[in-house]
C-alpha cells in the first residue's frame, strides 16, 4: 500500500514536471523589444496544439486581453482557458475540464517577456530600466490527464494483482514447505504410537530424521528406556511384594485349618498363639519396610539439624550389635558434626550396620571408618566379609527393592528392603552411595556426605 502511494505520487509529480517544462518552453518563445512583443511559435513543430489527435491547449494574456492561443481552442465551442491572477514569476497547477470535455490539468504562470540583449545594447538601456516599462503576461497551458489516470489505475491494478499473486504464492509455498517439514514429525508421531510399555520396540529410529529432530528423538528414546526400566522394576516389585505377603498368609491359613481340624491336639493348640503372633510380626515388618521405602522415595524435604556422626554411629552400633561382634571404628576427621537430617542418616547407618552384621560370619570383624576427602566431604566406609559369593552383576542389584541373593527367599527375617531404603535416603539428602567387591569376599559400602 505504501509503495503504491509512493509510485502514484512519483508518476503525478513527473506529469506535473513535464507540464512545467513545456510551459517554460512556451514562455521562452515570448520576447519583447522597444516596439512590440513577439511570440515565435510554429505549429509544425508542436502539432499537439493544432490537431484533433489528443489536443493540448495554451493561451497568452497581455493586459487582461488575449494575446495568443492555440488553434485547438478554435475547434470547440468553449474556446478559452480560465485565467488565474498570480503574482509575477509564480505558477500554479489546477484540475480543470478541457474544452473537449475531458478532465485535465492546467499550468498557470505570470511573467514578463524576455528582452534580447542586442536590442538593449543598440538603445543603451539596461535590463532593469527596460523591465520597469514592461507589462506582465499570463500563460495557461492545459493537457488531458486521462492517460495519467489510466496509468495510475493500471499501476494500482498491477499492485493489487501482484499482492494477490504474492499472497497466493506465499500461501502455496509456505503450505508445501510446512507440509514437507511436518513429514518427519508425522513419522515420529506414528513411530511413537507403535511403542508402549509392553511392546518389543524400545527406541525410535533416527536414521531418516532431519538433524533438528535427532536430539528430540534421542531424548524420547532415553525417556522410553527409563520408563521401561521403571515399569519392569515396578512389575518385579509388585511380584516380590505379593510373594512376600503370600508366604505368611499361606502359613496363617494352613495353621488355622490345622487348628480347626484338630481342635483337641494339644501340641498344636499350645503353640498356635505364638505361631500366629510370629507370622503377624513378619507381616508387620514387611509392611513397615514397604512403607518406609515409600516414605524415603516421596521426595519430601527432610528437616535438618546439627548431628554428631561419631556419637550417632556409636549409639547405632550399641543398639544393633546385640551379639557383641567385633566392630572396629576409626575416626580420621577432626570434626564429625554435620547439618543433616537425623532421621535419614540414622536410617542409612542403621541399615548398613545391620546388613554387615547379618551377612558376615560371626568370627569376622566389621570395619567402619570416617575420614575427610579432598573436597571437604565426609566419607564413611563400612566393610565386612560376606557369607555369599557375590558377582559384579549382583552388586548392580543390591539397591533394588526386595532383591535377595537367595532366589528361594528362605529367610523369614530379611526381605530385601534395607539397602533400597538406604539408597533412597541417600538420594534424598544428596549423599553418594557405592559398593565394591574386594579380595577375600570383602564387601565395601562407601558414603560421601
Amino acid at each position: 500500500m505504501v509503495t503504491d502511494v509512493i509510485v502514484d505520487k512519483w508518476i503525478s509529480s513527473e506529469f506535473d514536471r513535464a507540464m512545467t517544462i513545456k510551459s517554460s518552453l512556451l514562455v521562452t518563445l515570448v520576447s519583447e523589444d522597444t516596439e512590440e512583443i513577439e511570440f515565435d511559435f510554429a505549429d509544425e513543430f508542436m502539432p499537439e496544439f493544432s490537431g484533433f489527435n489528443d489536443p493540448e491547449y495554451f493561451q497568452l494574456w497581455l493586459n487582461e486581453e488575449i494575446f495568443e492561443r492555440s488553434q485547438t481552442l478554435d475547434i470547440f465551442e468553449i474556446n478559452s482557458l480560465p485565467k488565474l491572477s498570480l503574482p509575477i514569476n509564480t505558477s500554479s497547477i489546477t484540475n480543470i475540464t478541457l474544452p473537449d470535455g475531458r478532465s485535465g490539468r492546467m499550468y498557470s504562470t505570470t511573467f514578463k517577456p524576455q528582452i534580447e540583449s542586442d536590442v538593449r545594447e543598440d538603445f543603451g538601456i539596461t535590463k532593469e530600466e527596460f523591465s520597469k516599462t514592461q507589462q506582465p503576461m499570463s500563460l495557461a497551458y492545459a493537457i488531458s490527464n486521462e492517460n495519467l489516470n489510466q496509468i495510475l489505475w493500471f499501476v494500482d491494478i498491477i499492485f493489487l494483482v501482484t499482492s494477490i499473486i504474492a499472497i497466493v504464492a506465499v500461501k502455496i509455498i509456505v503450505f508445501n514447505v510446512v507440509e514437507r517439514g511436518l513429514i518427519p514429525l508425522v513419522k515420529l508421531n506414528d513411530d511413537l504410537k507403535q511403542i508402549n510399555l509392553n511392546s518389543q520396540i524400545s527406541t525410535i529410529s533416527t536414521d531418516n530424521l532431519p538433524e533438528e529432530l535427532i536430539s528430540i528423538a534421542s531424548g524420547i528414546n532415553h525417556f522410553i528406556s527409563e520408563n521401561k526400566v521403571l515399569y519392569s522394576r515396578e512389575k518385579r516389585i509388585t511380584s516380590d511384594i505379593a510373594h512376600e505377603l503370600k508366604t505368611p498368609i499361606a502359613e496363617l491359613l494352613s495353621l488355622s485349618e490345622v487348628a480347626i481340624k484338630f481342635p483337641h491336639e494339644r501340641q498344636i493348640s499350645d503353640t498356635y498363639k505364638s505361631d500366629v503372633l510370629d507370622i503377624a510380626q513378619r507381616l508387620k515388618n514387611i509392611v513397615n519396610g514397604i512403607l518406609l521405602l515409600q516414605k524415603s522415595t516421596s521426595g519430601v524435604e527432610l528437616q535438618k539439624t546439627d548431628v554428631n556422626i561419631e556419637s550417632l554411629l556409636k549409639c547405632i552400633i550399641e543398639r544393633e550389635n546385640k551379639s557383641a561382634r567385633d566392630i572396629r571404628l576409626s575416626f580420621n576427621n577432626p570434626s564429625t558434626h554435620m547439618h543433616i537430617s537425623e532421621i535419614a542418616i540414622d536410617t542409612i547407618l542403621s541399615n548398613l550396620v545391620n546388613n554387615a552384621l547379618f551377612y558376615s560370619p560371626e568370627d569376622t570383624p566389621i570395619s567402619i571408618s570416617i575420614s575427610p576427602t579432598i573436597d571437604k566431604k565426609m566419607m564413611i566406609v563400612i566393610s565386612n566379609t560376606s557369607t555369599h559369593d557375590y558377582s559384579e552383576a549382583d552388586l548392580e542389584q543390591f539397591f533394588e527393592p526386595l532383591w535377595q541373593k537367595d532366589n528361594s527367599r528362605t529367610s523369614s527375617e530379611r526381605y530385601g528392603l534395607g539397602l533400597a531404603i538406604v539408597k533412597s535416603y541417600c538420594d534424598n539428602i544428596g549423599a553418594s552411595l557405592s559398593v565394591v567387591l574386594e579380595p577375600e569376599k570383602q564387601v565395601v559400602f562407601t558414603i560421601l556426605l
